[in-house]
């Protein structure tokens, strides 16, 4: 099992939100999974090293629902969130000058 089906992100499977059309529920959906990709991959690198950003492991997962539920604006949204935690653990951890 590659990393995108453990993490649900393969093409199939994954229904449109109400109202959206579907040339942009399908650019929302390759944005939502290239970001979930690359965030997956960084975080796997990165959280055995500095495990307080292990932090943002649920609000990912939680990302990775959206995703599957079709909820691409939702889980963008999410991924904007996961980034912006990243960022306060990350200073609230870098020793002071």
């Amino acid at each position: 099992m590659d990393g995108q089906e453990r993490w649900g992100m393969t093409a199939g499977g994954v229904g449109l939100a109400p109202g959206v059309g579907s040339a942009q529920a399908s650019q929302l959906q390759v944005q939502c999974a290239m970001a979930l990709q690359q965030l997956h991959g960084w975080l796997q690198t990165v959280v055995p090293r500095s495990p307080q950003l292990a932090e943002a492991v649920p609000l990912t997962a939680q990302a990775v629902r959206l995703y599957r539920a079709g909820q691409f604006e939702a889980c963008l949204a999410q991924i904007q969130t996961v980034v912006a935690q990243i960022g306060r653990l990350g200073q609230q951890n870098r020793p002071s000058p």
